[in-house]
Parts: C-alpha cells; structure tokens; sequence
C-alpha cells in the first residue's frame, strides 16, 4: 500500500484524537529517529479492512514487544512474529481488544477537542470568562504571536524550564527537532507556534495538522512574565489559523478524566484532585470543546511466561525507584 492510501485509509477509519500516530509520516519520523517501524495491512477477499504501523521496542534480557499508538485502526486479525513477547495496542473500537490485557496507558485515553465550524464571535462567547480576559491582557500587553518562524535552539530553554516543573517528561531535543524536520511537509505536518514580548519568548507549542484535525501535542512556556497571558493567545491564534486553513477540530490532546479535575471555583467536584494533568486540563477547560475518552492502551500477551517475568521486573523496577 503507497503513502497516499494508507493515509486515506487512516483519515476515514482512525480516531480523530491521535489519528496522526498511524499517518505514513510519522512512521517516517520514527524511522529517521532509529526506530524500527512495520506497516500491516488486513485485507478480506482484496478489500483492506485495517492497518496498523508498529514501532518495535527492545526489552532488557527480555526479547521485544510491538507498539502500535492509537491503533490498530478498523479490523483485522492480529499477528506477531517469532520474538515478540507482547503487542501493545491502543484501538479506539473493541474489535482487538479480545485476549487483551490492561496496561499503563501511554497516549492520553481523555481529550478534548473543540469544533471549529463555529465563527469566532460563538467560539469566544462559549469560552469561561476568565479565558476571554486573559486573551485581552495578553493583546494589551503586545504579546506577538508566530507560526513556523523559530527552530528548537530558540525555544529549547522553555522546554526545560517547563520540565523542571514537573508539568511533562522531556524527550531530548533531537527528538523534538526532528520531529519538525520530518514533517515539515506533507499529508501530516509539524510545527512551532511561539508567543512572544519585546522580543522575549514566552510559550511555544508543538502542533500537528492532520486531515481535519489540528493536535496540540506539546507546550512549554517561560518562568518569566507569566502575568502577560502567552499561552491564551497563542491558542486562541491558532484556533483561528486552523480555521482560514480549513480545519474543523482543535484536539487539546490529554486532559485529567472529569472525576479527577480540580474543584470549580465557588463549587466541588471530587474534593480536588493529585492528577498531574489538573492545571493544564482547567486552562483548556476554558476554551470550549467536548470530551472523549477512548479505551486506553492493552497488551496482548504471544509469550504468557516470559511475559510474567517481565512484569516481575518492571514491578520490582518500580519499587527500587521509589525507594532510591
């Protein structure tokens, strides 16, 4: 199957949040990053019922496992090779799930994802209050807004900074640089946004456009000057962008599951919440969107006793961590 078709394949049968995982490009990123990348295709009778791109994973003493993100997509029967402990699946329909057991979730299994078919004027009513006034602050304040135009040196600094908060794990930066090299063309493209003040950097996000959909994949923002309200308008330029582009969906890509959300102002919801995601998942709470969760990440198991040794080891892993 050529690029063209797999991609159309994807873009009618996958799920809108993290679609682009399975796009022929991103397996391409993952190649250029040394990842060994398989691309199936199920068929019936000639017809392609489903397609899963698979990143092959090392495990310590323990052979390999297969890692399809966000897939496989439409229907199939799975099979593994001859070394494969696991596959590790994240399918947005049950039809893979039969056999499967429950993992630690690697993609987000809630998002929200805000339409775009709305004009500006409905999307900025339909935001919370604060949200509006925080993108007027960052207006007021001069804060510059540009796509495209700063490469990872310029924002890396942001990213550390926004590591050293404890808000997401950082990937290094060659990862992130050439995640923007890959896909700087093509059905699945990759960019910077940067917000910015007197010449200072405040926030910078990584985007992905794919099909109908642009993802929200990555963000970091500065220490500094965070009362000018950067990252509100950064967003809401990109809303905006994506819709002179043509998108119909802006997937904010990950938020805490509702019952885990921090507490509403003048009201409870769960008594607050130790969730890592409930800051950022009450700033994205404020633009308007809708809710989706999806299954969530499963393994199914080629190599039952092999497979139990290397829980073992990731439990015991896990309590040495703790304790060192």
């Amino acid at each position: 199957m050529d690029h063209t078709t797999w991609n159309q394949f994807v873009l009618e049968h996958g799920p809108r949040s993290g679609r682009f995982l399975q796009s022929w490009e991103w397996g391409e990123f993952q190649t250029a990053m040394g990842e060994q990348v398989r691309r199936d295709v199920f068929d019936d009778e000639g017809t392609v019922t489903g397609v899963a791109q698979w990143l092959e994973r090392k495990l310590p003493g323990s052979g390999i496992y297969c890692y399809c993100p966000k897939g496989p997509i439409g229907v199939g029967q799975l099979q593994g090779g001859h070394k494969e402990l696991f596959l590790r699946i994240e399918p947005a329909t049950p039809s893979f799930l039969q056999g499967a057991k429950k993992s630690v979730d690697l993609s987000p299994t809630h998002t929200r994802i805000t339409s775009l078919t709305d004009t500006e004027e409905t999307l900025l009513a339909q935001m919370h209050s604060k949200t509006r006034y925080n993108i007027r602050v960052a207006q007021k304040h001069g804060v510059v807004v540009e796509f495209g135009s700063h490469d990872m040196d310029a924002v890396w600094n942001l990213f550390k900074q926004t590591s050293t908060r404890g808000e997401f794990r950082l990937h290094d930066k060659r990862y992130y640089q050439t995640m923007i090299d890959s896909l700087a063309t093509g059905d699945c493209r990759a960019f910077l946004a940067t917000a910015s003040h007197a010449g200072d950097l405040l926030v910078a996000n990584i985007m992905v456009d794919f099909g109908d959909t642009r993802t929200y994949l990555h963000g970091a923002s500065s220490n500094q000057l965070r009362n000018y309200m950067g990252p509100y308008l950064l967003h809401w330029e990109l809303i905006r962008d994506a819709k002179t582009r043509g998108l119909t969906y802006y997937d904010w890509w990950g938020v805490a599951p509702l019952e885990d959300s921090p507490p509403a102002r003048g009201g409870a919801r769960g008594g607050g919440s130790t969730h890592p995601w409930a800051g950022i998942s009450r700033f994205k709470r404020g633009f308007p969107g809708v809710e989706y969760a999806s299954p969530g990440t499963y393994d199914l198991v080629l190599q039952p006793f092999r497979y139990q040794l290397y829980q073992v080891g990731r439990s015991l892993i896990r309590i040495v961590r703790r304790y060192v």
